[in-house]
Formats: structure tokens, sequence, C-alpha cells
């Protein structure tokens, strides 16, 4: 047995720093990193310009909606006053006609322009017949009845639109 006391070295245990070893460059990396970076530039660029359009295009869309809005409110507006101006055209129309075709109107015309009169007692006269019962046709065809009603319409509208001539 050997019974030496040797001491021990203790610093070999304590916490060196690191050594900095600078790589040599290589030029096939370096050369990737810089095209890489290129081509990331470009595509940054295009990107900004892609969302930078369609930022001007969203923007433009807005104020041609806002003006077709303006046009058609100003269009509603004029549609609206026209409309009201058509309404009181009605309104005096539908007056006048009233006015025109109302009793004392034709009467009025009547006895001024057609020198017609009221009925005078001594102008009605009274038939008198045997059989009271009885009521004959003076002339008998098939359609007699609607044919009499449809010449007594056509004679009222050509009568009343002599009155407005």
């Amino acid at each position: 047995m050997n019974n030496r006391t040797e001491a021990y070295d203790l610093s070999l245990f304590e916490p060196r720093p690191a050594k900095v070893v600078k790589l040599k460059t290589n030029k096939k990396l370096q050369k990737a990193q810089k095209r890489k970076n290129v081509i990331q530039s470009i595509i940054n660029t295009t990107a900004t310009i892609c969302v930078a359009a369609l930022a001007v295009t969203v923007i433009g869309m807005l104020i041609v909606s806002r003006v077709r809005l303006t046009e058609m409110d100003d269009k509603i507006n004029s549609m609206e006053k026209q409309l009201i101006v058509l309404q009181s055209e009605k309104t005096r129309l539908t007056d006048e006609l009233a006015r025109k075709t109302s009793t004392k109107s034709v009467e009025e015309y009547a006895y001024e322009t057609l020198g017609m009169q009221k009925v005078d007692s001594t102008q009605i006269e009274y038939i008198e017949s045997e059989n009271t019962d009885k009521a004959v046709v003076a002339n008998k065809e098939n359609s007699g009845f609607l044919k009499a009603a449809g010449q007594a319409i056509i004679k009222f509208f050509t009568q009343l639109a002599y009155l407005f001539d």
C-alpha cells in the first residue's frame, strides 16, 4: 500500500469561461442568405402594395356608393315633389269634374246652351189603356232589352262628352 498524500488540484473543477471560436465564413451560405433576404424583401414589398391597392379600391367603392346613394335620394325627392304636384292636379280635376257633372250645372247647360226647359204640367200627357195589366213590346227581337240598354248607355255618354266639349 502506498501511503502517499497528494494534494488535489480543485481548480480543474471550477467553471471556466467559454472560448469563442470564430468560424470561417461559408461563401455559399452567405449567398443563399443574401438571396433569401432579397426574396423576402420583394415579397414584403409586393404584399404591402397589394394591401394598399385593396384599401384604395375599398375606399373608392365606398365613395362611389355614397355618390349613388346621394343621387338616388335626389331622384326620390324630385319624384315626391312631382307626386305632390300630380296629386294636387288630380284633386283639381276631380273637383272640376264634380262641378261640371253636378245636377245644377247640367240643368244650366241644358237651359242656356240647348234651350231646354223644365217639364211643365201642360206638357204631361197621360196615356190610358183598356188593359192595364198588359204591356206590348213594339219591336220584338231576341236581344231587344240588351240592345236598348246598350244604346241608352251610348247615348248617355255621348251627351256627357258633349257637355265637356
